[in-house]
């Protein structure tokens, strides 16, 4: 057969074929354009990040700068086991239950790809967090939402008969992008249900310590689901070093075993010098942490009540660093953000990427409060300024 110079072959498969590049990467891209103020992707301001482990980054590169070990280095693993135990009161072994990833979003995916596959259904609630649909997709795993939008509680019948035909269920707590905290009744509830039906529990805690009361539970901390749950965690939250990408991967070894191949194919290891920084930051006192919450219930009140002032309708999270605000005009939610972009001069997300089949009646979008107070109140000024709802 005769090629001609245009000729350009067959590419994708059907893993990947009815996936889009991220929504709210591309809402940071559109910000950078306008010169808006961006509230869409959970970026922190440099000066949140504690100096001691910024310090401790800039040594390492001097003196740790080749591979790890590939499940991470020694010492971090060691530091992140003594410190789960202290906070879940679960011990995990670091040399065979811990592992170094390259960033949360790299723990989820290499547990995706080794506990599901073809034929097996995965389990999550809506809205979630978008990068879970595609993780399950590349999987070959057939994606099971579950929509929680109304009252943000899960519903145990539903879940229950969806577990029936599940490998997988995914949990976000705190929640992104809605700010949900599972109560202890409903992780008894999913705990039970686990059991049930032999279900592998995927749990994202990146936003563990941004938490606004005391009834935060992590899902390995009720009864015995800790034998069947990957947590997936680490630092860019925490400590606000979202670029460094240092994931914490726990679980029993025969999960962690699985997952590792996955791992040790696609990254080998984290960063080293960042890695070693990880240690640095695992030693902050516990009013770190304290204050850490606190000031992001400061920054959330702020934006909150920003929002209500400028005719929005928030609904205020009991963790992470979102809030879900729905608006009054009959705007697509693209459409809202595009021209939130442009005419306000501030960033969000549209609700709908937050759903497997986004709905063209989506009436939610996403802001941030992860900025200091200055940027935050700038952008609500903004707001109320360039009003057109």
């Amino acid at each position: 057969m005769t090629k001609t110079p245009s000729s350009k072959p067959a590419v994708g498969t059907s893993r990947t074929s009815n996936v889009v590049e991220s929504v709210i990467r591309e809402m940071t891209r559109e910000a950078i354009s306008e010169g808006a103020i961006n509230l869409s992707q959970g970026i922190p301001d440099e000066d949140e990040t504690p100096p001691e482990i910024k310090a401790a980054a800039k040594e390492a590169i001097d003196t740790d700068s080749q591979y790890t070990i590939t499940w991470g280095l020694p010492e971090l693993r060691e530091a992140v086991a003594e410190r789960y135990a202290e906070w879940k009161g679960v011990s995990y072994d670091p040399e065979t239950e811990v592992t170094i990833t390259s960033g949360t979003s790299e723990a989820i995916m290499s547990t995706m790809l080794s506990l599901a596959g073809s034929g097996d259904e995965v389990i999550y609630f809506e809205p979630v967090y978008e990068s879970y649909i595609p993780a399950s997709q590349f999987a070959g795993a057939t994606p099971i939402p579950l929509d929680i939008t109304d009252d943000l509680e899960i519903d145990a019948d539903r879940l229950a008969e969806a577990a029936k035909r599940a490998r997988i269920l995914v949990l976000n707590t705190p929640m992104n992008p809605t700010g949900k905290v599972f109560s202890r009744e409903e992780l008894e509830t999913i705990e039970r249900i686990a059991f049930e039906h032999d279900l592998i529990v995927l749990t994202d805690e990146i936003y563990e310590h941004i938490v606004y009361d005391d009834d935060y539970l992590s899902p390995v901390e009720v009864g015995d689901l800790a034998e069947r749950t990957v947590v997936c965690t680490g630092m860019s939250k925490t400590f606000s070093v979202t670029g460094w990408r240092i994931g914490f991967c726990l679980a029993p070894e025969y999960l962690s075993k699985e997952l590792r191949k996955i791992h040790d194919y696609t990254s080998i290891c984290a960063p080293t010098p960042f890695q070693r920084a990880g240690v640095e930051a695992l030693s902050l006192p516990e009013e770190y942490y304290e204050e850490l919450s606190d000031s992001y219930e400061r920054r959330r009140d702020l934006l909150y009540d920003g929002l209500v002032e400028a005719g929005l309708e928030p609904v205020k999270p009991d963790g992470a660093y979102y809030v879900m605000t729905r608006y009054p005009t009959d705007e697509t939610d693209v459409d809202f953000c595009y021209r939130l972009i442009r005419e306000a001069g501030v960033a969000a997300v549209p609700g709908s990427s937050f759903y497997t089949a986004p709905d063209a009646e989506a009436d939610w979008v996403r802001f941030t409060f992860s900025r200091n107070r200055a940027t935050l109140e700038e952008a609500i000024d903004r707001l109320i300024e360039n009003r057109w709802w």
